[in-house]
């Protein structure tokens, strides 16, 4: 069984939400470029930045780990950490005021994945 597409379709869906929350902002507040000085826009402009610059390095390293032979189970410790973790940034970051712990939580979380993926591909590496 392929395991990693099971967290890439709801961390798709999860771009997605981002994606449409910044472009219905942009319209209703009538920014086309920038945040305009608007701090509450702002953060929902970095929550969906972050997301961009974090799961895809996440994600591929899961691809690598699986195609090289990595455990089911350490596919799943990587793709629940990093779905749960860009759960709980995303919500903390962009939908509230006062998320701080919340969002290291989902930071912490991410990393932790990332950090499961250089294992395995490491692990694999030097199996080789």
């Amino acid at each position: 069984m392929t395991v990693t597409p099971l967290y890439a379709i709801p961390l798709a869906a999860l771009f997605m939400v981002l994606t449409f929350a910044v472009f219905r902002r942009r319209r209703r507040l009538g920014i086309s470029i920038g945040d305009g000085g608007n701090t509450s826009f702002s953060r929902l402009i970095r929550a969906h930045g972050n997301f961009s610059e974090y799961v895809p390095m996440a994600l591929l390293l899961m691809v690598l780990a699986e195609m090289s032979g990595a455990g089911a189970a350490m596919i799943h410790a990587a793709g629940l950490s990093l779905l749960g973790g860009r759960l709980l940034h995303a919500y903390c970051f962009a939908m509230c005021d006062r998320g701080m712990p919340a969002r290291v939580g989902g930071m912490f979380l991410t990393n932790t994945a990332i950090f499961i993926g250089m294992g395995a591909c490491l692990r694999a590496a030097l199996a080789a």
